[in-house]
């Protein structure tokens, strides 16, 4: 693998992990401990969410990857065939990073990018077409504001 395609790797496969592993040791390091826990949850949670809603519509409506359209075309790593629609990995992160947008500016924007350069990683590594990972993004991003506000509305009373 050239160095290229090892960038390439790590933001789409690793860098995920290394956003969820840092914010929770994000936690263990603040003051902030209960607006972080909260923080820490609340992302988490609407990530979770947004992946299983989106798991109903990418298990159900058959939707191939670049590879298996163009078969000039090489998957960088493995993946599963079809289920492309929407990106499992965009809507979790576009969830988790706005997530914790909503809550601490500063630190969501990081999370945005961390999360945008996952879905562009997908798609140069030929396991997902644009549409997919904008979707993804998109998807987990509403369900994220969604989540905020129903938590705001509950528990600000």
């Amino acid at each position: 693998m050239t160095f290229y395609e090892y960038l390439i790797y790590f933001c789409a496969v690793i860098l995920p992990w290394v956003m969820g592993g840092g914010l929770i040791v994000y936690l263990f390091f603040t003051k902030k401990k209960i607006s972080t826990l909260r923080l820490v949850g609340l992302s988490f949670f609407s990530a979770l969410l947004a992946w299983f809603l989106a798991s109903l519509v990418k298990y159900n409506i058959p939707s191939p990857r670049p590879f298996e359209v163009y078969a000039n075309l090489k998957p960088l790593f493995t993946t599963a065939h079809g289920d492309a629609f929407p990106s499992g990995h965009a809507t979790f992160l576009g969830a988790f990073a706005v997530g914790v947008f909503l809550q601490r500016k500063k630190l969501g924007i990081i999370f945005i990018v961390g999360a945008g350069l996952v879905a562009i990683a997908r798609v140069l590594a030929n396991v997902h077409w644009p549409a997919d990972v904008i979707a993804g993004l998109l998807f987990g991003a509403l369900v994220a504001v969604v989540v905020g506000g129903v938590y705001h509305k509950v528990y600000s009373k």
